[in-house]
């Protein structure tokens, strides 16, 4: 079936595109009023932001230095399977050795490794880190033994808050643990590779994916935006998080609401408030947001409307044919050393694909679903889709006043 993209970009409501066009300020608080909350207790998520503390004591250098190895990681790998190259001109039996010594590190089988996302709790400390899951999700999670679908924006520049995810499962949600979504290109990294297998992170093409739900019964976790939400990250210049700024985020996945229907798992939409600060890129992508509250260059266009534009352009095409995010990305003093906003986690209400409830039979026992779809109809994916989106702009609004975030707003596309 073919799914026809909108004809233009544009927000998740009516209501949200009322706002950009210049609503008056009490209208817009009326209408923020009026919307649903898109996380209730009634499914263990708390309506306030929860800090999270750690399980154990550590030094802020010991938790610095690991946020610096995970950032660091995802240039490592590419410097060290392109090192004997260099090498060879110098020292060639050395850079034999190496491209040996690189083609052992990127293709022997590593595991999940249980001591990691216990570790990933030294983020914590280092970027405040604030959520809105309670024990009660766990809970829950046990009890329907559902399978489900963790679906989180922004992907940001690097997904860091996968190494977050890992962390708050192991502490607070063991039962929704599952399996995290990665590009293949990552998966042959030395290093990174390492620390994405450790988390349970592998391939995201659908044959493995659909492995994992329906054979294993692993809940998924993804990062819809892939390489197009990279591109589109951007951190704020001034890092004044009052400022009003338009959060673009590429959530009009039709793969993904297949993807649910065809197995018929619940999807649970999640947002990460900061993430787009932790790091900046040399180049961006024009998302052709004119609006008033987007980003502005000199000219008064869109920010990115300049030659580094061009180049994130190129370097996007480019990460869309290796299946990877190919773009240098750049914190503190020039280095992989990430800025350190407050993180602040959000989880909304589970959205059931379709009515009815259904078992699946996989090697651990049964696990439970909507009624499954072989084929979804256009209009099964395109309603599935609306609710997406509109659960997604209502987690934004109900969240990002207590998240430090409060005159941003959120454009889906």
């Amino acid at each position: 079936v073919h799914y026809k993209r909108p004809l233009s970009n544009t927000m998740c409501n009516p209501d949200v595109t009322a706002s950009a066009a210049g609503a008056g300020s009490g209208a817009a608080a009326k209408k923020k009023e009026e919307l649903k909350p898109a996380a209730t207790a009634e499914h263990g998520l708390s309506l306030t932001l929860i800090r999270a503390r750690a399980d154990y004591e550590h030094s802020s250098v010991t938790a610095w230095a690991f946020v610096v190895l995970c950032t660091a990681s995802f240039y490592i790998g590419p410097f060290l399977l392109l090192s004997p190259l260099f090498v060879y001109f110098f020292h060639p039996r050395a850079a034999g050795t190496m491209f040996c010594a690189n083609i052992f590190l990127a293709f022997y089988p590593v595991g999940q490794w249980k001591a990691i996302p216990r570790l990933c709790q030294l983020f914590y400390s280092v970027f405040d880190f604030h959520h809105n899951l309670t024990p009660r999700l766990d809970e829950r999670a046990r009890e329907e033994n559902r399978l489900s679908i963790i679906a989180m924006h922004p992907h940001a520049i690097i997904p860091l808050h996968g190494f977050v995810w890992a962390a708050i499962c192991d502490q607070v949600l063991p039962h929704m643990y599952g399996y995290g979504c990665t590009t293949d290109g990552a998966l042959v990294l030395p290093v990174l590779r390492h620390l994405l297998y450790w988390i349970s992170a592998g391939s995201a093409q659908k044959k493995k994916v659909l492995h994992e739900m329906q054979t294993r019964g692993r809940n998924l976790f993804i990062l819809p935006g892939g390489v197009a939400e990279i591109f589109l990250s951007r951190r704020r210049p001034s890092g004044d998080a009052s400022l009003p700024v338009t959060q673009t985020i590429k959530a009009r996945r039709y793969g993904l609401m297949k993807l649910a229907l065809e197995t018929g798992a619940a999807i649970y939409p999640a947002f990460v408030f900061g993430i787009s600060d932790v790091l900046d890129q040399l180049a961006h992508v024009d998302d052709g947001d004119d609006s008033p509250s987007g980003p502005k260059d000199d000219a008064g266009h869109g920010a990115n409307r300049t030659i580094f534009g061009g180049i994130g352009k190129v370097l996007q095409s480019a990460s869309r044919k290796v299946g990877g995010g190919l773009t240098l990305f750049y914190g503190r003093y020039g280095l992989p050393i990430p800025y350190n906003p407050r993180l602040s986690l959000v989880m909304g209400d589970p959205i059931l694909p379709v009515e009815g409830e259904a078992t699946m039979r996989n090697v651990r026992g049964e696990k439970r679903t909507c009624v499954r779809v072989e084929s979804p109809t256009a209009e099964q994916v395109e309603d599935l889709m609306g609710r997406y989106t509109d659960a997604l702009h209502r987690l934004f609004e109900q969240y990002k006043a207590e998240a430090g975030y409060p005159n941003d707003a959120l454009r889906i596309i």
